[in-house]
């Protein structure tokens, strides 16, 4: 078996958009051999069933703890479903599994007739799938669905955790009150780091339950001792994908102290370059360009600032730095996105020299446990 040597770092399994989910096998079974402490694995409805690639990412690691990073629009599935889900993950992996979910798109729910996600869905799912875990039947009628004398019929001693994508404080904090975990998303400065674990703690705090009980994973866009083509692609590409979805970049504004009114001469260039393409995508990045040429000139649109201070670039002594004022922050674990394993090499042969070993003795591989 493959040793666990850094169960602070976990990693996305087939970032982006992918036409042979296949690959997860190999990146599986790579993530674990270079001692990563869990995969991750997104969803996108085409090739990227979460519930399939769970059960592959189970099939072929021994160690390693598996998330489904995230589950969106959680009311698109009845609960029974995603408690089912939960259950024989559980079973299958020899409880490593965590359950991850995020809020998802307006968008998406308008597409498929599903009310919009707020608190009270969030609220009433994770309570409904804690109760159908322990083994109880569950009468409900709301917004999450219905259930009349539900159950599963059985009773998970080690239920997986739950784990919330976060970004606005309101967020945060609902996740400290309710969740076991909590994922920041992508390009967070260190600074903005810090500030939502306090969002989250507090949330906690507010809620009777005790703050060093919800671990805190970061999602850290990581292009490490790579190519230029490699880091355009890795970060720059990822950030135009991000660009298009609807106030995710006016958040990063808020929250990392960046001018928000830099945004319309980045989203015109953009234009420019995607054409009617750029806004196109729901899905990701399945529409956004791979050409060199354009990728230079996005980057050089960027201020050079945003991505410093959110992502880790560069050599290995930067990146790792990037790592520790993360941890430094309160962050539990690092989440790696854009880079497979495979790229990520020279960063983890050296992290031995930066790790705060200390704040990991005695860590699960499973996320939120």
């Amino acid at each position: 078996m493959s040793e666990i040597r850094f169960p602070e770092l976990g990693y996305y399994a087939l970032p982006g958009h992918v036409s042979t989910p296949a690959d997860i096998y190999d990146e599986v079974r790579e993530g674990e051999a270079a001692g990563f402490g869990s995969v991750w694995i997104a969803e996108r409805f085409n090739t990227k069933n979460v519930n399939v690639l769970s059960g592959a990412a189970a099939a072929v690691s021994n160690k390693m703890g598996i998330v489904s990073g995230l589950i969106s629009n959680l009311n698109i599935r009845h609960p029974l479903l995603v408690a089912s889900y939960g259950s024989t993950m559980a079973a299958l992996s020899g409880d490593r599994f965590a359950l991850g979910f995020g809020r998802g798109l307006a968008s998406l729910s308008d597409m498929t007739g599903t009310p919009r996600i707020n608190f009270q869905i969030m609220t009433d799912y994770v309570t409904i799938l804690r109760a159908l875990w322990r083994g109880e039947k569950v009468d409900y009628n709301g917004p999450a669905g219905v259930l009349n004398g539900v159950s599963l019929g059985m009773k998970l001693d080690n239920p997986p955790p739950l784990i919330a994508a976060a970004q606005g404080d309101k967020t945060f904090r609902w996740a400290g009150a309710h969740c076991d975990g909590v994922v920041i998303n992508s390009m967070w400065s260190a600074a903005a780091v810090r500030h939502s674990i306090e969002q989250v703690r507090q949330g906690a705090e507010e809620a009777g339950r005790d703050p060093a009980s919800v671990k805190v994973w970061t999602i850290l866009m990581t292009a490490c001792d790579v190519s230029e083509e490699q880091m355009l692609n890795f970060i720059v590409r990822r950030m135009n994908t991000y660009l298009i979805f609807p106030g995710f970049f006016e958040d990063l504004c808020r929250v990392n102290g960046w001018d928000a009114g830099e945004l319309p001469r980045i989203r015109a260039t953009l234009d420019e370059i995607e054409g009617d393409r750029g806004g196109s995508s729901m899905l990701g990045d399945e529409n956004m360009t791979r050409d060199i040429d354009k990728l230079r000139r996005m980057r050089d649109t960027y201020p050079e600032q945003w991505i410093s201070d959110a992502t880790a670039t560069g050599d290995v002594d930067h990146c790792a730095k990037a790592y520790v004022e993360r941890f430094d922050a309160g962050s539990s674990g690092i989440l790696i996105h854009g880079s497979r394993p495979g790229h990520v090499t020279s960063l983890l042969e050296a992290w031995p020299k930066y790790r705060p070993a200390e704040k990991f003795a005695g860590m699960s591989a499973v996320p939120g446990r």
